[in-house]
């Protein structure tokens, strides 16, 4: 189920990372990919897809060449933050 940009439980639950609302839709995708869930190789492609997809909404909003770029550097803390933490939200099947 989506939850759209930061975590639902745990103590990072009560966080609002950085343009959420920007990256929401990437972010839900990944929330589905996460509970479709899979092998470690699954979650490397959700992890990167998530970067991927936000990386499409900030090269299609038509930012200031300063706003992109650090709209970018977000999106790869992203990136970087579900790969280090969010092993324990994906469902690992077999």
């Amino acid at each position: 189920m989506s939850k759209g940009c930061g975590c639902q439980s745990g103590i990072f639950r009560w966080f609002t990372p950085p343009y959420s609302k920007l990256f929401y839709a990437a972010c839900c995708i990944h929330d589905d990919d996460y509970d479709r869930g899979g092998s470690e190789h699954d979650r490397k492609a959700a992890d990167l897809r998530l970067f991927v997809n936000c990386f499409r909404k900030i090269a299609k909003s038509g930012f200031a060449p300063a706003k992109a770029m650090w709209c970018a550097l977000v999106a790869l803390c992203y990136y970087w933050s579900v790969r280090m933490l969010g092993s324990n939200y994906f469902k690992y099947s077999g």
